[in-house]
């Protein structure tokens, strides 16, 4: 009985990452082909609008299903980290690289350093979602 709450509680974890998750998947593809800083500057202001009240919470999701599949099914966690660690380490520097370029684009006072974090947001956002599915 304890093992279905956990694996349920996992599964809507899960769900809610991918929901959620899709914005910042998404929106770094659109940032990749929005165009240069002129054409570029209303589809990126969209994507900042969307993105800015869940692109923390994802981060969350992810460490919290981490932490149910490790408390809940400790063999499985352990087996799924031994075979599938480079995907995911490659994932997991994808979310990280996915949020500063996110975080740093914005702020950045000179053109080549906003197209330099766009271009580390969106390639980012591509890659992270290809080794996601590969541990799939």
């Amino acid at each position: 009985m304890t093992a279905d709450v956990v694996a349920v509680v996992l599964l809507l974890a899960v769900a809610a990452y991918a929901c959620a998750g899709g914005t910042d998947y998404g929106a770094g593809f659109w940032d990749l082909v929005a165009g240069g800083a002129r054409r570029g500057r209303r589809p990126r202001w969209l994507i900042d609008h969307a993105m800015a009240p869940v692109w923390e919470v994802n981060n969350v999701w992810l460490v919290f299903v981490l932490v149910i599949m490790w408390t809940g099914f400790p063999v499985l966690f352990q087996r799924l980290f031994q075979s599938m660690w480079l995907p995911l380490a490659l994932a997991a520097v994808g979310i990280v690289l996915r949020g500063a370029g996110f975080a740093l684009r914005k702020p950045a006072q000179r053109q080549a350093g906003r197209r330099l974090y766009g271009t580390v947001f969106a390639v980012s956002s591509l890659v992270t979602p290809f080794f996601l599915g590969v541990t799939a």
